[in-house]
């Protein structure tokens, strides 16, 4: 019996997972929002138990799940950045009534393994290829309380997006892609929402905060206008309680957003993956964009 033990046990060790695992970064943010999700599930259970004794009941909308992660280090300082755009904009061509974003043909725009140097790159799908409910990698809430749907006119111009991974291995390096597609006129909009965003929820330092309490992710601007009609390369450093205890700094990862007229492209890199590499990628991607 031990012998067939033995043997099966063999077998199930050099068995691969039937999909990558997520990346760290990915499972520390979805730990976070489930540990406030349930902590919000427990006080509107305590709320339904009270209505019920008082005979009436409330009905509450569904959690949206969480989704995906960063990219790379970097230790060049901060270049000059661009001020957030005006906060009465005037809006792009186009009042026709969005349509749902949808993949359509963008995955021919995208990158390719032999835009990301040395090594056998493969296809690393994105398990959950956005965080939030807004369909780009920005959605910033719940971490940003400022963080407001409604002040991003250019989320509801998007007509398709398509998302993509690659990497080497199971662990690093990865790299991951979003391309969105909007109506015509609203690109350059898109960029400054993305700029607003960064101005509006850049995160903060770590704060004396208990175990398990909030973690931020600080995000700064390192870089503009480098490839494509315009760029932003950003660096987003998170912290964690690493021992349980102690908040610290986490490896800090890298992310370039690219146009090419009504396209953008957001590039994010594993935190092996310094500046000059995302530059490079970035500039790849804006190659692509343009066909």
């Amino acid at each position: 019996m031990s012998d067939e033990l033995d043997s099966m046990f063999e077998r199930l060790r050099g068995q691969r997972p039937p999909a990558p695992f997520a990346f760290p970064e990915a499972i520390r943010r979805r730990g976070r929002q489930r540990t406030q999700h349930q902590v919000l599930a427990a006080g509107l259970a305590v709320v339904a138990v009270a209505g019920a004794g008082a005979g009436w009941a409330v009905n509450f909308g569904p959690v949206l799940p969480p989704p995906t992660p960063g990219s790379t280090q970097s230790t060049a300082p901060p270049s000059p950045t661009r001020p957030a755009p005006s906060a009465t904009p005037t809006a792009p061509p186009s009042s026709a009534s969005p349509t749902a974003p949808a993949s359509s043909d963008l995955r021919a725009l995208m990158l390719r393994a032999a835009d990301f140097g040395p090594g056998t790159w493969q296809r690393r799908p994105p398990h959950e290829p956005f965080e939030g409910g807004d369909r780009w990698a920005w959605d910033l809430s719940p971490d940003c309380p400022a963080y407001r749907t409604a002040d991003y006119p250019s989320l509801r111009q998007q007509v398709a997006v398509q998302s993509d991974g690659w990497g080497i291995g199971q662990t690093t390096p990865y790299v991951f892609e979003h391309v969105h597609r909007y109506r015509p006129g609203w690109g350059p909009r898109a960029l400054d929402d993305v700029r607003q965003v960064l101005a509006t929820c850049p995160g903060g330092s770590p704060p004396p905060s208990t175990p398990g309490g909030p973690v931020p992710i600080r995000l700064t601007i390192l870089d503009h206008d480098f490839a494509g009609d315009e760029s932003l390369l950003v660096r987003s450093q998170p912290w964690s309680y690493g021992d349980g205890k102690t908040i610290g700094p986490e490896p800090p990862t890298l992310i370039a957003v690219v146009r090419v007229g009504d396209l953008v492209a957001t590039v994010s890199f594993s935190p092996d993956r310094d500046e000059q590499y995302a530059r490079t990628v970035a500039g790849a991607a804006a190659s692509r964009l343009a066909g």
